[in-house]
């Protein structure tokens, strides 16, 4: 897991009107040899002009602008989201329209073999962080080059899909 100290552009104050609706979560299963065998559970996902609510099976949790989400927009089109996390971190997310669709691209990787000169061609700051639960890299986004960092071969390429939910 990548986690950066910062967020990039300028925090907007509202959500794109062509984001507000319900939709349904989808995601590509980790291991895909397991499809079959495990239930897939719906999670939902509802925009509206200053929050995103994400209900899930066990809680629903709501993330407000310039409380715990950031959205800007960074060279007048590359749309971002920025999720505070308990560490005072933000799980950052570049955000594709497609087809009605939102597609969430996160920063982190799913090479586990993902080195500290790597991620520092891209971020400054770059430290590997272990905690007793978790490992994950703490960054500071450099704005000019985090789009060359989502063309890289290191972000996951899995986008987790809110498809319009009617």
């Amino acid at each position: 897991m990548i986690l950066s100290t910062n967020f990039p552009g300028k925090s907007e104050q509202l959500l794109p009107k062509e984001w507000w609706g319900k939709y349904e979560v989808v995601s590509e299963p980790k291991m895909p040899d397991k499809r079959d065998s495990v239930k897939t559970v719906k999670e939902f996902v509802t925009i509206e002009s200053n929050r995103i609510t994400w209900q899930g099976t066990d809680e629903t949790k709501t993330y407000s602008l310039n409380d715990s989400l950031r959205y800007s927009v960074v060279n007048g089109q590359d749309r971002y989201l920025g999720l505070l996390m308990p560490e005072g971190l933000f799980a950052v997310f570049k955000v594709v329209r497609n087809a009605g669709s939102l597609e969430l691209y996160s920063l982190s990787s799913d090479n586990d073999e993902i080195k500290k000169s790597d991620l520092a061609h891209y971020f400054s700051n770059v430290e590997k962080v272990k905690t007793s639960a978790d490992e994950y890299y703490r960054v500071t986004i450099i704005e000019k080059k985090l789009d060359d960092y989502f063309k890289s071969d290191i972000p996951s390429k899995d986008a987790t899909k809110l498809v319009p939910f009617r």
